[in-house]
């Protein structure tokens, strides 16, 4: 299962402690959604997620008509007219073993059932985004193994957009990044056995002042489905600060996307000003932005790593299968380069002469920061979109994103988020449960002091949903480490400053 990166100062001082996992080696694990929707009659692209030493065989029992799986593992075809679940027994199969696994086909208006995977362009790219990038990035996200894991989404951000549009009002695409447009971007993705996402703004312009989609959702939901589009990031720049507007045009987007013949994924994109979560579920929207953009700093201000994380957590409430809090992009491998997020600028929204001015630079995460980074955002059941050039991960990068213990938290089928259960000085105790009966706890440093605590399992877990029946023992898992722990009734942290420690437990 890999093996846990060396330490010679001990665990305050060396970086973080995480276990690398090779995709391409060893027995057949099955990895990714236990639940996956799609809309009655529409195209189904779905990944059966699994590593292991190539060849892979796959066999599948309880597919529908219509619905076939290929030698790659991706199911294929058309979902059932009718609504309903289906259980479809996978088995996994290579020269060193043998999986098996349950996924349910949830066959309705719900997507995601569990929060989206994959990558998103913004951070890393931001104009510079072109047809070479995502068709490149797929590939990437095939050959480093993250598609095994059960990342899908392959996200085009803003600046995709010619300068104007088509005369009937169509959408196009730039005729020099995208000089094919985006349907042949769309197949190539597609062809990997992955998902294409793209972005709009719900007024006339984009954040990047490129066309947005007021009065044209229609004809916009169309092209997406004719270009096979399978989620649309959705922002909010240059529109009104109306809570009851912001629901109004979200809700036509949402209303163009069901009409089409595409299980389009609705991503509502307004920085939770307007309070999404209270009414973006009812819109057709699947995940929501909770806070401002993300950007790579670890502080406290609106748009570090803490502050976001601490806004989004006092949200647990609202987020279940199909319904995300969304804390943006991840920051894992920007280190302070990301074309977006490395510099802080004046908005877009501004005077000619301000806009885009730069603020700050920042330096970017450290290596225990962004440890944490990741950690929090799976114990939230967030979405995990990555945002860096996939060429040049570095090996933690790798470590951080492919591990597929701390994946298969924020995938819990459960779709609990995690709340904070307790929080002495400067140390934040998190805990998730799962749906297999266990929970997930994370202890994260907020200071920069090595900091020691003890964490009693039954104490933590029994707050953050709810009392958990246990004997007082419990069996505990490291998942950055991927080793067993033992039998224990609590758990001994030894954090450096921001530093980050999670655990599995599971009753004895």
């Amino acid at each position: 299962m890999g093996t846990t990166a060396p330490s010679t100062d001990g665990p305050a001082t060396a970086g973080p402690s995480v276990a690398r996992f090779d995709p391409f080696a060893g027995p057949p694990h099955l990895h990714g959604a236990q639940r996956v929707g799609v809309r009655p009659g529409t195209e189904l692209i779905h990944p059966l997620a699994a590593t292991g030493a190539r060849p892979l065989r796959f066999e599948v029992t309880g597919l529908p008509d219509g619905l076939h799986v290929d030698a790659e593992g991706i199911v294929r075809g058309r979902a059932p007219a009718e609504a309903g679940t289906h259980r479809l027994e996978v088995s996994v199969a290579n020269a060193e073993g043998r999986a098996h696994d349950v996924v349910e086909l949830v066959v309705g208006e719900a997507l995601c059932l569990t929060p989206p995977l994959g990558w998103n362009s913004w951070n890393v790219y931001g104009a510079e985004v072109s047809a070479e990038v995502i068709v490149r990035t797929a590939e990437a996200m095939v050959a480093t193994g993250l598609r095994d894991l059960g990342y899908q989404y392959v996200n085009i951000d803003d600046h995709w957009h010619a300068p104007r549009r088509a005369r009937d009002g169509a959408p196009l695409a730039h005729p020099e990044r995208f000089p094919d447009g985006i349907e042949p971007v769309a197949r190539r993705v597609h062809q990997l056995g992955l998902k294409l996402g793209i972005y709009s703004d719900a007024a006339h312009l984009t954040c990047g002042r490129c066309f947005g989609g007021l009065g044209h959702e229609q004809v916009d939901a169309r092209a997406y489905a004719a270009w096979g589009v399978d989620l649309l990031k959705y922002d909010y720049c240059f529109a009104p600060s109306s809570g009851a507007e912001a629901r109004a045009r979200y809700g036509a987007m949402g209303d163009a996307l069901r009409a089409t013949d595409r299980s389009i994924v609705l991503s509502v994109c307004e920085w939770g000003f307007r309070r999404p979560w209270r009414w973006a579920p009812e819109v057709g929207g699947a995940l929501w932005r909770t806070t401002p953009d993300i950007f790579d700093t670890f502080s406290w201000s609106p748009f570090g790593v803490r502050h976001i994380a601490r806004r989004n957590l006092r949200l647990a409430d609202h987020a279940g299968p199909g319904r995300w809090n969304d804390p943006d992009m991840l920051l894992v491998g920007n280190r302070g380069r990301g074309a977006s997020t490395g510099v802080l600028r004046l908005p877009n929204q501004l005077p000619a002469p301000l806009r885009g001015r730069r603020i700050w630079r920042f330096r970017g995460l450290s290596d225990h920061q962004v440890h944490s980074h990741v950690t929090l955002w799976a114990m939230m059941a967030a979405p995990l979109l990555a945002s860096h050039d996939l060429a040049a991960s570095s090996e933690l990068d790798l470590a951080l994103l492919t591990n597929p213990e701390v994946l298969a938290i924020d995938q819990d089928p459960l779709g609990a988020q995690a709340r904070k259960v307790r929080a002495p000085l400067g140390l934040w105790q998190l805990a998730k449960p799962l749906r297999d009966g266990g929970v997930a706890i994370s202890v994260t440093n907020l200071t920069r002091m090595r900091r020691r605590a003890t964490v009693r399992i039954d104490r933590v877990a029994g707050a953050g949903h709810g009392p958990v029946p246990t004997s007082g023992r419990w069996h505990v898992r490291d998942a950055w480490e991927m080793r067993s722990l033992g039998e224990r009734r609590q758990v001994e942290v030894d954090l450096a400053g921001h530093g980050s420690t999670l655990v599995v437990c599971r009753p004895a």
